[in-house]
This record gives C-alpha cells, sequence and structure tokens, in this order.
C-alpha cells in the first residue's frame, strides 16, 4: 500500500494516487483542497485505486462526495479511521451507499460513531446491492442505533459480514438482530464481540437461528451470557445437516434458497477488516490457539467450555 503521510496533498500527488491500487493517506492538517485533489484522481479516466484509506480527512467536501458517487470511482475498499463521523457526516456517507456501485467494504473503525448516526447510516444500506462488508468496531451505536442497522438489513440482500465489536449493544439491539436473522438469509457473519448481550438477548439469537440459513460465524465472545446459551450458539451453526442459503437473493424470492442446498464448509472469510487481539483476528477459523486459550472452535465463539 503506498502512503501518503505527515503533510497535505498537492496537485504533483494526483498522478501518485492515480497509478496506484492502494492509497493511505494520513490528512494530519487536511484542508479541503486536499479533499478536491483527492477527488480529481478518484474521477481520473486512468485511475486504478481498488482500496482508499483515510485518517483524520472530513468528509463534508462536495467534490469528494460526487467522486465517490461518480460511476469512474474504482473503489472497492472504503477505510475511514479515527475520522469522527457525526449525524451530518454519515448522512453524506449513506448518500454515497445509495449511489456508488462499486464500493464492496467500509470500514468505520473507531470513528465515534453515535446512535444518531447509526440511524443516519442505515438509510444507506437499504437496497443496496454492492456492499458485501461493513466494520462499525468500537463505536457508539448502542441498541438504538443497532435497531436501526437491524431494520435497514431487512431491506438489504448484498451484506455478508457486519462487525459491531465493542458498540455497547445489550439484550434490544440483540432481540432486533434476531429479528433480522428470521428473515435476512445474506448475511455470514455477525461480530457481536465485548457488547451487553446477555441472556435474554442471547436466547433470542439462539432462537432466530433455528430459522436462519445464512449465517456461518455469529461471534458473541465478551459478553455476559450463560455458557449454555454460548454453545447452543456454536452447535447449531456447525451442524453438519443444517442447510445454508447461497445466492444474492433471500429465502422465498425468486432464485433464493433451496432446501437441498448444504455446504461441505464454510467459505474464506475476508478478515482484513476484523481487529486484532493478540496477533490472531477475530475471525480466524484457521488457527488452533487464541489469546484466551480457546482453541479450534473459535469458527463460531471462543470459549473454552464448548471444546470442553
Amino acid at each position: 500500500m503506498k502512503r501518503l503521510t505527515g503533510r497535505g496533498l498537492t496537485p504533483l500527488d494526483t498522478s501518485f494516487i492515480i497509478h496506484s491500487k492502494e492509497i493511505d493517506i494520513d490528512g494530519g492538517y487536511t484542508i479541503e483542497t486536499d479533499m478536491k485533489i483527492l477527488a480529481t484522481a478518484l474521477t481520473d479516466k486512468s485511475c486504478i485505486v481498488e482500496r482508499l484509506q483515510l485518517h483524520y480527512f472530513s468528509l463534508q467536501v462536495t467534490e469528494f462526495l460526487e467522486a465517490l458517487k461518480s460511476e469512474k470511482c474504482t473503489l472497492k475498499t472504503l477505510h475511514l479511521y479515527e475520522n469522527k463521523l457525526t449525524e451530518e457526516h454519515a448522512r453524506e456517507l449513506a448518500g454515497v451507499l445509495r449511489e456508488n456501485t462499486s464500493i464492496e467494504t467500509v470500514i468505520l473503525n473507531e470513528c465515534e460513531i453515535d446512535c444518531a448516526a447509526a440511524k443516519a447510516l442505515a438509510v444507506g444500506l437499504e437496497g443496496n446491492d454492492t456492499l458485501r462488508t461493513m466494520n462499525l468496531w468500537d463505536n457508539h451505536i448502542q441498541d438504538e442505533g443497532g435497531r436501526a442497522l437491524a431494520e435497514a438489513l431487512k431491506k438489504n440482500n448484498a451484506l455478508q459480514t457486519l462487525n459491531l465489536w465493542g458498540n455497547q449493544i445489550g439484550d434490544e439491539g440483540a432481540k432486533e438482530f434476531a429479528d433480522l436473522l428470521r428473515v435476512n438469509h445474506s448475511l455470514r457473519d455477525l461480530i457481536f464481540v465485548y457488547n451487553k448481550i446477555g441472556d435474554d438477548g442471547g436466547d433470542e439469537l439462539v432462537d432466530a437461528l433455528e430459522l436462519n440459513e445464512g449465517i456461518r460465524n455469529l461471534d458473541l465472545f465478551g459478553n455476559p451470557l450463560d455458557q449454555a446459551i454460548i454453545t447452543d450458539v456454536y452447535c447449531m451453526i456447525n451442524n453438519p445437516s443444517r442447510s445454508y442459503y447461497e445466492g444474492g437473493l433471500n429465502k422465498g424470492e425468486e432464485g433464493g434458497f433451496s432446501e437441498n442446498t448444504t455446504l461441505e464448509a464454510p467459505p474464506t472469510i475476508d478478515k482484513s477488516c476484523f481487529p486484532i487481539l493478540g496477533g490472531m483476528h477475530a475471525a480466524d477459523t484457521e488457527s488452533t490457539a487464541s489469546p484466551t486459550g480457546v482453541g479450534e472452535l473459535s469458527a463460531c465463539c471462543w470459549t473454552e467450555a464448548v471444546a470442553s
């Protein structure tokens, strides 16, 4: 990945950006001119950028937002970290998600996203048929924001991975996602690590899994749950007789789930958007050791008791 750090952008950087597949830009003391230069590069007919990583950048520059919406946009991954996303910023990003047809992964780590911002962002998920992964790790979404995301995903058949690691989501939020899992069969990985989900929310999620043919990784590590619930989740997801939905439509829609569709093994998970603990990704399905001593059953939930 090519990096531009420690200074503002200049017109001389345009060619460098255009001819790079991956760009990491540390804004530092970003000004509006920087975003306009970036927008010029992204809309150039020769631009090949597929991954853009921005640190401390403004999302309120019209030219940049229009560049992301442009048919010329080649981005597949938009990684914004430690960019404070207010409700207004999230609304602008939602507008991008409604119009962009190339971005498959959005990473919003530590962006101080609160309930209001999550609600605004959720609007961009409704009907989006391109985005496959959204990482909202370590924000402040809470139950209310979670409810908005879950409602939006009832109208989304494309998203496969949603990482809500460390978002203060409790039982009420878990119940909203349980309702989602009863009707959405395209979501594959749902990460609730280090939230506040208790037994009531956990029971709802277990109940929803009985009706869901899509989820292959429901990670509840670090929540105040009874061990029996963790075990139930693991056993249900890893039941060899379980059928899995395949395709871009939900069950009941033309071309969607078939009762005879089964998988030999879960597909490889793109772990690039997951936070790392002790050198191992949270979604690591291959490692036989973890910083918590969980062992090889981490494909679903990290827990020693299941292994025993």
